[in-house]
């Protein structure tokens, strides 16, 4: 009797672990760069006040230390503000993205990414977009074509209710408006997204990305007297996870209290759009069964070479 008890609970032990396997959180640990068209911007404390405050390039930051800052509040909700300091660090990819012309960018084909492999065994892909990503194949950069140029733009539009009639007091339509976005470059300048974070909780992956907390100028290329209130666009990002491709982005961000020092004052917003991971693959039942006759015939060999 005793000896059945403990093969069972060998076997049960066995059971738990494996399961574990497939439920218990998981984080971002190993990195992984491919491309060169990349800069690392790390936070420093230049005030000598203990809090980081300015994000500097930096091309001998480790990626790893660079990628594990988060921030302690909802970055996906609006008129949130990060703890001082957060999220850190970020890696901007395809940094070259906005020296590029519209006809420069629709011949560039270059690709810059950033592997997440988690502990779990599962892992994703970030990349930089090119114009194929924008466009589509054929690369038509036309207003209302099926592309994500056209869903991403009137995404932006409609999470801020700016429609024609609105548009109109600044002498443009939402054709015009997105006419005058793709021929000054806006397509390029949200190409190349700043990763301050991929923290994996249970397959739900928050993605960190550092930008604008406001992006009026950027969007509309008007100023904040022109327009009462902020306009939020995160750069996107191209995601690859088991074959399948997805382009994530949002339209909130939280306050990073950071700002960068190249001019651009960047880095003043953290968006946090997340995705989903395939489940871990679990064991079948007749495998796991398996591994509790296993370890039931170990400690049965045991007991055999103690008599």
């Amino acid at each position: 009797m005793k000896s059945n008890l403990k093969k069972l609970l060998f076997g049960a032990s066995i059971l738990a672990s494996v399961t574990g396997l497939a439920t218990a959180p998981a984080s971002a640990t190993t990195f992984t760069l491919s491309g060169s068209d990349i800069i690392k911007y790390e936070a420093i404390d230049t005030n000598n006040d203990g809090i980081l405050d300015t994000t500097v390039a930096n091309p001998n930051a480790d990626i790893n230390a660079l990628l594990q800052g988060n921030c302690s509040v909802p970055a996906y909700l609006p008129q949130y503000q990060c703890q001082p300091g957060e999220p850190g660090g970020n890696l901007e990819l395809f940094a070259s993205s906005e020296q590029l012309d519209l006809n420069q960018f629709l011949a560039n084909q270059d690709v810059t990414s950033l592997q997440a492999t988690f502990d779990d065994g599962r892992s994703m892909t970030l990349s930089s977009l090119t114009a194929v990503d924008w466009f589509g194949e054929d690369l038509n950069t036309g207003y209302g074509a099926n592309t994500l140029a056209n869903r991403w733009f009137s995404d932006a539009l409609d999470t801020y209710n700016i429609n024609d009639s609105l548009l109109g007091f600044l002498g443009y339509s939402q054709e015009s408006l997105y006419n005058t976005f793709l021929n000054s470059g806006g397509f390029q300048r949200f190409s190349d997204a700043n990763i301050s974070y991929v923290n994996n909780d249970n397959g739900t992956v928050d993605i960190g990305l550092a930008g604008h907390y406001d992006a009026r100028q950027m969007l509309l290329g008007v100023s904040s007297t022109q327009f009462e209130i902020p306009l939020q666009a995160s750069e996107v990002v191209k995601v690859t996870h088991n074959g399948r491709t997805t382009y994530a982005y949002t339209f909130s961000a939280a306050d990073s209290t950071l700002s960068s020092n190249d001019g651009t004052r960047s880095h003043t917003g953290v968006y946090d759009p997340q995705f989903t991971l395939d489940p871990v693959d679990v064991p079948e039942p007749s495998i796991l069964l398996g591994l509790i006759g296993v370890g039931g015939l170990v400690v049965a060999k045991r007991q055999s070479q103690k008599s």
